[in-house]
């Protein structure tokens, strides 16, 4: 193999992983704050805490004296 060949067989591969990593660092989600996100009515929402690509993760919240807090269900049993 010539030097030439070499060299450019090296340039090309170079500019491959390029191409690779700009692909790749393109379909990364976007980053968002540390503030989360709270999908809302006026006194009862849902706190976004992760998106997957298929689905969201998160937790029921309600708004008590303006600040959303986690809400519990209540567990009752019935004789």
């Amino acid at each position: 193999m010539t030097a030439l060949k070499r060299i450019s067989l090296i340039l090309l591969w170079a500019l491959s992983l390029i191409i690779v990593g700009v692909f790749a660092h393109a379909q990364t989600p976007a980053q968002r704050g540390t503030i989360p996100m709270v999908l809302s009515g006026s006194d009862i929402g849902f706190r976004v805490e992760r998106q997957g690509r298929d689905a969201v993760a998160g937790t029921l919240v309600v708004r008590i004296n303006g600040q959303w807090v986690p809400a519990e269900p209540a567990v009752k049993v019935k004789y």
